[in-house]
This record gives C-alpha cells, structure tokens and sequence, in this order.
C-alpha cells in the first residue's frame, strides 16, 4: 500500500518564502528538524491505496474537485500545536479562510467517502479539520521559542485554484506531487469506477 496525501500547495511565490522560513529556523536551530525539506502545503486528507486502484481513486478525486470554484486564502501570523515535548510551529490562515478550506475539504471528503467503497482504502484522521501550513513539526518548545523570535511576523494570500495529490516517497522521506486537480467550478468527467461498484 502506498501513502497519498490531498492537499493545497500555495504559489511558488509563498513556496519560496517558506522554504525561507524553513531555513532561518534550521540555522537558528543548528540543525534539520522534521517537516524542514517538505514544500510548503496544506494537508486536507490522507489515504493509503494499492497502486491498481490509485487510478479509480484519482479519477473520483478530479470529478469532485473538478464541481469546487476557486477560493481566496490568507494567512496572518504563527501559531503551533503544543504536544508535550514535541510540537509544531505553523503559518496561521485567516480565520475565514480556516473556515472556507473547511467547508471545502470535507465536501470532498464526504463526497469521496459516500462514493467508494472502505475495504478500499485506509483512512488517516481528517486533517483539514485545523488547517495549517507547516513550518516545523516535532519540534520542542525552546525550539517553538525560537520560531517566535526568528520569525516574528508574515502576512500572504493566494488564490486557490487547484488541490494537489502528493505520493510518499521512501527514498526522500517527503512527498512528490504526482497530480493536480483544477477546481473548475464545473461538473467533471464521469469516473470509471466499475471496481468499486456492488
């Protein structure tokens, strides 16, 4: 089984930045920490997949996402998760745009969970729950004290135009993007599912 990720990948103008970020807080640290190689992106929802069924699974994704329209996203500000010793520190989206990625993603997710069949595909915990774009993870607190004081303010929007499917990659330990999937705002293709019908 192979790990996939749905997620929103911003611009490569924000890209650049927090790839910025992520290496003023490894020099600041003296050393990498998780999450510091990985482009920056916003999780929605994780699933684990046989590779002769990622093709249906995709093709059910596309003609979902394909009904979305695009939708603005801001951010404003850091904020981090506090898990005991080993936290996160993240860029915080606007509270409207929480809300909007919200209620687009679990449309997706509910009408992707609806259309197939379980047994197919393991479930991870919805992500999209407290959307986030990550600077670090598994990081302590002193290092959480460090993020604030390293990178003390940010301020970014983007259109949102498109959600990204990311593959685990063993041998780089990070994810690759292998589709991206337009909101078009229309009705999509007709997804082949035989496999998955009773």
């Amino acid at each position: 089984m192979e790990q996939y990720s749905l997620a929103i990948m911003p611009g490569a103008p924000i890209s650049l930045e927090v790839a910025g970020m992520k290496q003023q807080l490894r020099a600041a640290i003296g050393k990498s920490y998780g999450s510091a190689n990985a482009e920056a992106h916003i999780s929605l929802d994780g699933f684990e997949a046989d590779e002769n069924d990622f093709p249906y699974i995709l093709a059910e994704y596309r003609r979902i996402v394909f009904e979305l329209t695009p939708f603005e996203i801001s951010f404003s500000g850091f904020d981090d998760f506090d898990r005991a010793d080993y936290s996160a520190f993240y860029i915080k989206p606007t509270i409207d745009s929480s809300a909007e990625i919200r209620r687009r993603s679990e449309a997706v997710i509910k009408a992707f969970d609806k259309k197939l069949k379980k047994q197919y595909i393991k479930k991870w915990a919805d992500e999209s729950k407290n959307p986030h774009m990550s600077i670090g993870r598994r990081l302590t607190r002193e290092w959480i004290a460090l993020a604030y004081s390293t990178l003390s303010t940010y301020e970014a929007s983007f259109t949102c135009d498109a959600f990204a499917i990311r593959k685990f990659n063993e041998k780089r330990r990070q994810y690759d993007v292998v589709d991206v999937l337009p909101l078009l705002g229309t009705a999509g293709p007709l997804a082949q599912l035989d496999l998955f019908q009773p």
